[in-house]
């Protein structure tokens, strides 16, 4: 008897159906509240994954009997080593001239690079030309050239900049360069048909299209300039985070040694969330990977 009464009191052709504007709010709540608790989760497991690793390095060295506490010094001696470095200002000078010249090095790279990787990838003679000059570099690790960089360059900035300039160089070419050499052909169809120059194509077609690639050797070329920045800093300079792991290792100080090791790794990871946080905020159509 109820169900027909409410029956009867709709009328013919009314929509019963929701707003679609507030199916749409909810979605978006929804998505958000997901992404929200997917977030902290993961932070929580960082967060877990970091204590057990120190928890276990605090432990094993101290009950082990194979292990040597002083090759080997548990996080709390490496704490109590960091904290006077870190009141005397040592431990910050040396990770600003470290960063200094990790940036300008990296910077130096990124120019070179990319523009290699697009005149090579749209001019084919100049890729014939070159191509077998940059392939053969590019299989010549930069701590070869170490003692090459001293002789030309000193002992200086120039030499340390060089260095990692030439590691930081041959990612963002190669992955720059596959990027542009294989833009889909649609797309450059498409703009010759819409009257498109070459400029107009390069900037609003190309360089978009290749944008993954282009990021990926970004990523890649920062790791490698920290890779070659320790290399550089412990073959003659007075200030730095190796140089400062050099030193340790001279003293026999492994608990300086682990300091340096721990600011690296420490750089590595924030360096790359960082590139990750500016490329979704620059580029969030692109699905980066963590």
């Amino acid at each position: 008897m109820s169900l027909a009464s409410s029956d009867a009191r709709i009328e013919p052709g009314t929509d019963t159906r929701p707003p679609a504007g507030s199916f749409e709010e909810a979605f978006r709540a929804e998505h958000r509240r997901r992404r929200r608790h997917a977030a902290m989760w993961r932070l929580v497991l960082n967060a877990a994954g970091i204590a057990l690793f120190v928890i276990a390095w605090e432990l094993i060295p101290r009950y082990s009997s194979w292990i040597n506490e002083v090759l080997f010094p548990p996080p709390s001696q490496v704490f109590e080593a960091f904290v006077p470095l870190l009141l005397s200002g040592e431990i910050v000078k040396n990770i600003r001239v470290s960063l200094l010249r990790a940036a300008s090095g990296f910077g130096v790279a990124l120019v070179l690079g990319i523009g290699a990787g697009v005149m090579t990838a749209r001019l084919s003679w100049l890729q014939y030309l070159f191509e077998p000059l940059l392939h053969g570099f590019r299989s010549i690790p930069a701590i070869a050239l170490i003692p090459l960089c001293i002789l030309w360059f000193g002992i200086g900035e120039t030499s340390k900049t060089a260095l990692i300039a030439w590691g930081a160089f041959f990612p963002l070419w190669i992955t720059t360069f596959i990027g542009v050499r294989d833009v889909n052909p649609i797309y450059l169809r498409s703009a010759a048909c819409l009257g498109a120059g070459r400029l107009t194509t390069l900037f609003l077609v190309v360089l978009p299209a290749a944008l993954p690639f282009i990021l990926a050797g970004i990523r890649q070329a920062l790791s490698v300039s920290l890779v070659v920045l320790v290399a550089a800093e412990m073959s003659g300079a007075s200030s730095g985070i190796a140089h400062m792991m050099s030193e340790g290792h001279q003293l026999f100080r492994v608990d300086i040694m682990f300091i340096g090791l721990a600011v690296l790794g420490a750089f590595g990871f924030l360096v790359d969330r960082t590139f990750v946080a500016v490329a979704r905020r620059l580029f969030p159509w692109y699905q980066i990977t963590s």
